[in-house]
């Protein structure tokens, strides 16, 4: 996506940020609750939680390495894991920057086949993560009666079926493949068919192989069964933040389960509109929706979305950071040489950062 269309769809969040600014009632706000000193103790705690969730994504990546995950220390899977969501969060569509640059930080100690099939096994398994909970999530709304409206309810049982779905015929279609499939059958649809079929033909190998790498990995049952439940954990984690900030601003008693709530029709919203960089305004509806129908104080909204825009920027630009910080081993960490011959190394050479990072590797090895 070129970038004056990502400027475009940001300042769509933003824009939508403000109408709901503009639409809220502040006037129950207590804007103390930001310079309070409590306000400190609940970003200790939700650091701690975002460090532990970080924790939880390079244990998962070593998990899938298996053998070779010797090859790589603990403290640097977590700087590789923690500079990829950074990427992956200041850029639409998800899984754009975050994923190339895991790739190539990897190929410092794997080869480039291997820190791509991981990758991409990283990547499946994370979505499928996420789809575990945006379930458990609905099994919990349904638990508390239907509390919202009537086209929130159906919205989500409709979400909740093709989650569902989704997740039941990628443990289903372990023989027959899951990525091509579900893009086969997507390109099928008669709105989509025109665009995406032959997308979907041209990168038929690539689908084929991140089949073929979940397929070899799930025969590793307990390692597989390791990661979904590792993955499942940082979801539950991920809802325990809005826990934390909604039990602090709320004057009303609350429980986990409203902040599994909030988060997941929040990550709902957001990802329905996924072109939007850092999910800015859709996320923000979300959140807004789901304290409606929770009967949670509607003046907390302000506050909850500043705190978590806060807490986000703070790790953004922790990541950033690790990632300049990983430029500095580039010395005395080998990098495997990129196959420009195998499909992963034809799609990795399309992207112009690896490919300008790529020539630079080459440029440094004919000057030595």
């Amino acid at each position: 996506m070129k970038f004056k269309y990502r400027i475009i769809f940001f300042l769509i969040g933003l824009a939508g940020i403000g109408l709901m600014v503009w639409q809220t009632d502040f006037s129950n706000t207590d804007w103390n609750k930001l310079i309070e000193p409590e306000v400190l103790i609940l970003f200790a705690e939700i650091i701690g939680v975002w460090i532990g969730i970080y924790i939880l994504h390079a244990i998962s990546y070593k998990v899938i390495m298996c053998e070779d995950s010797k090859k790589v220390h603990m403290h640097s899977m977590f700087r590789i894991c923690a500079a990829g969501f950074a990427l992956n969060n200041v850029t639409p569509a998800g899984l754009v920057g975050g994923e190339p640059y895991r790739i190539m930080a990897l190929r410092r100690y794997v080869s480039t086949e291997r820190a791509a099939a991981s990758t991409l096994t990283f990547s499946i398994l994370y979505a499928i993560g996420h789809f575990l909970l945006w379930v458990s999530g609905i099994i919990v709304y349904m638990a508390l009666g239907f509390p919202g409206e009537t086209w929130v309810t159906v919205l989500l049982m409709i979400s909740g079926g093709f989650l569902l779905i989704v997740v039941v015929l990628f443990f289903v279609f372990r023989k027959i493949g899951f990525a091509y499939p579900v893009m086969r059958f997507l390109a099928k649809i008669p709105l989509i068919r025109r665009k995406l079929a032959p997308f979907v033909e041209k990168k038929k190998d690539s689908y084929i192989a991140i089949d073929d790498n979940i397929r070899e990995f799930r025969r590793k049952t307990w390692r597989f069964i390791s990661v979904l439940l590792l993955q499942y954990g940082t979801r539950l984690l991920e809802a325990f933040e809005y826990y934390l900030i909604i039990s602090y601003l709320s004057s009303t008693p609350v429980t986990y389960f409203d902040g599994l709530l909030v988060m997941v029709t929040a990550s709902l919203v957001g990802n329905l509109l996924f072109v939007i960089p850092m999910q800015a305004g859709s996320r923000e509806g979300g959140t807004k929706i789901a304290l409606a129908f929770l009967g949670i104080d509607q003046g907390i909204f302000g506050m909850l979305a500043i705190i978590y825009r806060i807490r986000e920027l703070l790790f953004i630009t922790f990541g950033i950071v690790l990632v300049l910080m990983g430029r500095k081993y580039k010395k005395w960490q080998p990098e495997t040489p990129i196959d420009q011959n195998s499909e992963i190394g034809q799609e990795l050479m399309k992207d112009p950062v690896v490919a300008k990072l790529e020539g630079s590797n080459e440029s440094v090895e004919k000057k030595e």
